[in-house]
């Protein structure tokens, strides 16, 4: 097995125990154990574990499909965040592991231009497209984080459970001393994060954008 090892190999063993075990489990010891060999051995083709992470991370990346350039640049950068959140969504812990690495892969960088020419294409001006870039990133980013984190909790301890819990401490406070806890909080259907509360905080994002934008005329 040694003679056949390349990055490709120690990457696809690396996604077979984040989707088995997660990432706490993913070693450089146990990827040489998922592929038969010692240690050693991989760091002849990668430094340590940050480089492992990389290519995962770059992994990600070729899953995120761009939509077709579009005249209405809100809805071709929402297509793109959905894209881009369903790439995270389906490797086990993938946002971590994007938020954990820096962007200094090929594929990432062009997920990277393609969201820059969005807003080029758009004519907003030179100065606010990296911040509004950059907003965009980390809130996709950072919901995708939050969302997994809660499936992993949901996975462990059940769906009844949580909402238990979450209602068994929101009505052990009185409405009166916090009515919009009470309002914002319980979870009658049981839901936590999911596609419409994406979209929904995406939407505020853009149109915060726009607000800060106004004026300086970008296509709509």
């Amino acid at each position: 097995m040694a003679n056949k090892i390349n990055k490709e190999i120690i990457t696809e063993a690396a996604l077979e125990i984040l989707h088995e075990k997660g990432i706490s489990n993913l070693t450089m010891r146990n990827v040489a154990a998922k592929l038969k060999v010692k240690a050693p051995a991989l760091y002849w083709y990668i430094k340590n574990k940050q480089e492992l992470l990389q290519l995962i991370a770059e992994h990600i990346s070729s899953l995120i499909q761009f939509p077709e350039p579009r005249a209405d640049w809100e809805e071709e950068i929402t297509l793109l965040s959905h894209a881009t959140r369903n790439a995270m969504l389906s490797i086990p812990d993938g946002a971590e592991i994007m938020m954990d690495t820096l962007p200094t892969t090929t594929k990432r960088l062009h997920v990277i231009n393609r969201t820059f020419e969005i807003f080029h294409r758009a004519n907003f001006p030179e100065e606010k497209i990296f911040s509004s870039v950059t907003l965009i990133n980390s809130y996709v980013t950072s919901f995708v984080l939050d969302e997994q984190k809660q499936q992993r909790m949901l996975e462990e301890i059940g769906i009844e459970e949580v909402v238990k819990k979450f209602t068994d401490a929101i009505m052990n406070i009185p409405k009166e001393d916090a009515p919009y806890v009470h309002r914002h909080m319980l979870l009658p259907e049981g839901k936590i994060n999911d596609e419409h509360s994406f979209l929904e905080g995406l939407h505020i994002i853009i149109n915060g954008i726009k607000a800060t934008n106004k004026g300086s005329s970008p296509r709509a």
